[in-house]
């Protein structure tokens, strides 16, 4: 009885530390589930989220479009293709591409887990994150890869080309391949990477907000508006800083031109653009120190 003793209250430290694991482990899981439905994982519940953003927002250009209600800010004519020749290959993307994709990372562990909250700089680091690896990844798929002249048409980054960026709805009416290299790599890969630091999480407001924001800039860069003419002639220096950020050239000039912003325009770090001075303005000024006319312009 007294050899026994000491021994076994020895070991419950060593026991308690794994059950103590467990026990967070389990409180943060019911955390998430007071919020979700134990039948709806958070991948498809951040999935439905960014559904119903991205259709939203892409209604209510269309509405715009149809009216003319701010036809001051239309600057480009509206797409030869209609809403409703488009939206059939956006939504096979999205469901069956972008769907399964996401619930994937979430099977594996690898993303839509972890602390059910997180904190405020964790929040704005990840957020931060998602900008730049979304940046990075867009441009290595987009410039490197897609706008490749053997590549072009073999992984169909053409059939997006067929548009004029001035529908919204047009943001994802793209091919197979091009969907996975243009739209679900460029959102998962740095997702994953924000996770792996600690930010995201199994977070409902950080992904909410992501994917809202995020179908709200791809919708706006391909609607044909763009909301900064008018700050633009301010004579304010600060409303013309705000206007080159909501500015929604940079994606016109590459769908004009091809060759310039694979990754930069609005809500973009507009890092890989700049440093590799694929950037639509800096495209024309290295131009026209060569003496030649910029691509797209008449000499």
């Amino acid at each position: 009885m007294t050899g026994s003793g000491p021994s076994s209250s020895r070991s419950r430290p060593c026991d308690a530390a794994p059950l103590a694991s467990d026990v967070r482990r389990r409180q943060k899981a019911r955390m998430t589930a007071h919020v979700l439905p134990a039948w709806l994982p958070l991948s498809i519940a951040v999935w439905l989220v960014q559904m119903v953003a991205y259709h939203g927002f892409a209604l209510w250009f269309e509405y715009l479009d149809r009216t003319g209600a701010l036809t001051d800010y239309k600057m480009r004519p509206v797409d030869r293709w209609t809403y409703f020749q488009v939206l059939p290959r956006v939504l096979f993307n999205q469901v069956f591409i972008l769907l399964p994709a996401m619930a994937l990372v979430q099977w594996l562990g690898l993303a839509y887990a972890g602390p059910a909250r997180i904190g405020l700089a964790m929040f704005v680091i990840g957020l931060v994150g998602m900008m730049i690896g979304h940046d990075i990844v867009q441009y290595v798929s987009h410039a490197w890869i897609l706008h490749k002249p053997t590549l072009m048409r073999a992984l169909g980054h053409s059939v997006h080309h067929t548009t004029t960026a001035s529908r919204a709805v047009s943001a994802c009416y793209m091919s197979v391949a091009d969907f996975v290299l243009e739209i679900a790599c460029p959102y998962l890969l740095p997702l994953l990477a924000v996770t792996a630091i600690g930010s995201a999480g199994a977070d409902l407001r950080f992904h909410f907000f992501a994917v809202t924001a995020g179908a709200f800039g791809g919708l706006y860069e391909h609607s044909g508006y763009d909301f900064s003419v008018k700050l633009a002639r301010s004579d304010n220096r600060l409303l013309r800083f705000v206007a080159g950020l909501v500015s929604s050239k940079a994606h016109s000039e590459h769908h004009g031109r091809g060759n310039v912003s694979f990754s930069d325009g609005f809500g973009s770090s507009n890092i890989c653009d700049t440093i590799f001075k694929t950037r639509w303005d800096l495209v024309a000024q290295r131009e026209r120190r060569r003496g030649r006319p910029a691509d797209g312009q008449i000499a």
